[in-house]
Order: structure tokens, then C-alpha cells, then sequence
């Protein structure tokens, strides 16, 4: 019987026989074009790989029930993204082996080719949760003008699934222990934190460095955190800041994510928060790739318009902050307290969040 054979396996064929310098299909050939390519063909996998994990998060957390064992796994799968996330940046550094003047050699030929018809981060960034409303166009046509009609069908059909935000939300959403007879958290953790800004209004008084204008702006950015932890515990002021775009999951979402993250060193927590942080290093790290994306098109090509007709520098670097999707979880970092000053849980609840052997 004969065995399978490695390059059939890998269909190397296929994939070593992918790279055709369209400098060379105009007599031209660029020497650097091959690094160009085999660059982008591999940011192409591991943006498939990525899907793939990412798809299994979603289905893991999207079940109406989930084991702590599945969070577990979930949480592998995003911590795998993560390591992806953290080397593919470096791809860069390869590729800025190339100087611009080499670029320019084979660019023209690119047109209108462009990173925004990559398909699968534009699927990537919509199975993160990336709103459609908030994205960045780059024109009026946006960014689907520019995919053929069979990738178009394969985006629009992702819009159609859940996203990992939305599954993430849902799944906080079915949070138990927040809440038991004769105990409210909240009651005892709102009161904790208002002493935190309190406190901090004092230290402002005692500070003769600052001018009255100095002191007054750091005034108002207290009232006005004050005002969004407040609005945690108010259903309609908190539906206020959704309207307005300053949050987006849902606020039972919320207050489980804080919850968790308070308590993050109980037994039955330690998983749900290592999660949540996980979510948070993922959204960093696309921050990352994009601004490390910016910094290598600024070197290649400075201000000019990018091949797909963006305006390159200026629409990448806004992207790295405005199509972040896990802020919600990192502005909780706002309320947390130190130990010392966190409530202590009712034992009926304490138990629950400690495993059977311990409780």
C-alpha cells in the first residue's frame, strides 16, 4: 500500500507554483516582487487560520449552555489567535528589507490591486464584531465596491452570522451570582467606588501645582467617569450612552464583565476572566498589526494614495484606534478597586464560585 507523500499532503505544487511576478508579464522582472508576494500569500493563511479558531470560539460560546471545560477551550483557541497575532507583525520587518526605490520598481503594476480586497480580513474583522456603522469607509463606495462579485457573496454572507462580540455578550448575559436573596453586589460595590472618586477629589485639593483651569479639567474628567459608572446601574441613562455610540454591549453584559473582573481570583471566575483578558490582548494586538501595517506603508510609499485609491497613510492610522471592538472591557480597568477595598461576597454566593471538592 503506498503511503502518503508530503508535497501531496501540502499540495506544494499549488502553493510553491503561486507566485507570478507581474513585473515579469511586462518584461520587467523585479527582484523584489517575489518577497511581495510570498509576504502577503502567508499574512493569507494565517488570516485563514485565525477564522478558523475564531470560528470555533463562537460556536463554543454561542451553545445555550457552557462547561467550564468549554471555556477553557475557547479560551485556548484565542490565546492560539493571539500568538498568530503577536508573530505576523513581524512579517513586516521582512519586507522592509525591500526599499522604496526597489517597491517603486514593480508597483505600477499592482493597480488597482489593493490589501482592502483581502476578503478574509475584511471577514476577519466582521467576525470580530467590527460594527458597519463605525467602519472607516474608504469612500463613498466603501470597501465592497472593490471585491469581485463571489467574494462580495462571501462577506455578505458573514454579516449575516453572529460575530464573537455578539457571541461573547450573550454568553456573559447568562452570568448567575451577581445577585441572591437579601444581597445586592452592586448596592455595596457602587458605594466602594464612589469613595474612590471622592477620594480623588480630595487629592486634587491638596495639590498646589496645578492651575485653577488644570484643576478644573481633571475635575470634570472625574464627574464625568462618575456619571459613566453611575450610569452602569441606571437602565435608561445606560441605554443613553449605547444610543450615543459610548458602549456597546449590553448592560447586564457589562456588570457581568465587571464582575467577573472584581472577582477574578474566585475559583469559577479564573477562566471567564483569563477570557475576557485574552479578548482585550486581541484587541491590542490588531492594533498593533495595523499600526505596524501604517508605519511600513508610510516608509514605502510616504503620503501618496495607495493602490486601491485610499488616501494610505492617514485612513490606516485612524483605523488603528476606531476599529477597536473589546473597549467596553477596557474602560471597566476605570472602577476596579484594590483588595483591599473590594466587598466581601455572602457565603451563598462565595460557595458557588469555589469548586464542589472546596466548597
Amino acid at each position: 500500500m503506498k503511503g502518503l507523500y508530503y508535497g501531496d499532503y501540502l499540495h506544494l505544487e499549488k502553493i510553491l507554483g503561486a507566485q507570478e511576478l507581474e513585473s515579469a508579464k511586462h518584461g520587467k522582472p523585479a527582484h523584489e516582487e517575489m518577497l511581495f508576494i510570498i509576504v502577503h500569500q502567508a499574512f493569507e493563511l494565517w488570516f485563514k487560520q485565525i477564522m478558523h479558531e475564531l470560528g470555533d470560539v463562537v460556536e463554543i460560546l454561542g451553545r445555550d449552555y457552557v462547561p467550564e471545560a468549554d471555556v477553557m477551550k475557547a479560551l485556548a483557541r484565542v490565546q492560539r489567535v493571539n500568538r498568530i497575532l503577536t508573530m505576523i507583525p513581524e512579517q513586516f520587518s521582512i519586507l522592509e528589507t525591500m526599499t522604496p526605490r526597489e517597491f517603486m520598481e514593480f508597483r505600477d503594476y499592482l493597480y488597482p490591486a489593493s490589501g482592502f480586497q483581502s476578503w478574509q480580513f475584511r471577514m476577519f474583522e466582521i467576525s470580530l464584531g467590527v460594527p458597519e456603522a463605525k467602519r472607516l469607509q474608504i469612500d463613498v463606495n466603501g470597501y465592497m465596491a472593490r471585491l469581485n462579485d463571489a467574494d462580495k457573496a462571501t462577506v455578505e454572507a458573514t454579516l449575516a452570522k453572529p460575530s464573537l462580540a455578539d457571541t461573547v455578550e450573550r454568553w456573559l448575559e447568562k452570568l448567575p451570582f451577581m445577585e441572591t436573596d437579601g444581597y445586592a453586589f452592586w448596592n455595596e460595590y457602587r458605594s466602594a467606588v464612589q469613595n474612590i472618586f471622592d477620594h480623588d477629589r480630595a487629592e486634587l485639593d491638596n495639590v498646589d501645582t496645578l492651575t485653577d483651569e488644570e484643576r478644573a479639567k481633571q475635575l470634570r474628567q472625574i464627574a464625568a467617569l462618575e456619571a459613566n459608572f453611575n450610569a452602569l446601574f441606571v437602565g435608561e441613562a445606560f441605554e443613553q450612552l449605547r444610543a450615543q455610540g459610548a458602549k456597546r454591549f449590553s448592560q447586564r453584559a457589562t456588570l457581568a464583565a465587571l464582575f467577573i473582573t472584581v472577582y477574578s481570583e474566585k475559583p469559577l471566575l479564573t477562566t471567564p476572566y483569563r477570557l475576557l483578558d485574552a479578548l482585550l490582548e486581541m484587541d491590542k494586538l490588531i492594533s498593533v498589526f495595523r499600526y505596524r501595517h501604517t508605519v511600513m506603508v508610510s516608509r514605502m510609499i510616504g503620503q501618496r494614495t495607495g493602490t486601491g485609491g485610499s488616501s494610505g497613510f492617514d485612513y490606516l492610522m485612524r483605523t488603528v484606534t476606531q476599529h477597536r471592538v473589546f473597549t467596553d472591557f477596557a474602560d471597566l480597568s476605570s472602577y476596579i478597586l484594590p483588595s483591599s477595598r473590594i466587598p466581601n461576597l455572602p457565603d451563598v454566593i462565595a460557595k458557588q464560585l469555589h469548586f464542589v471538592a472546596e466548597s
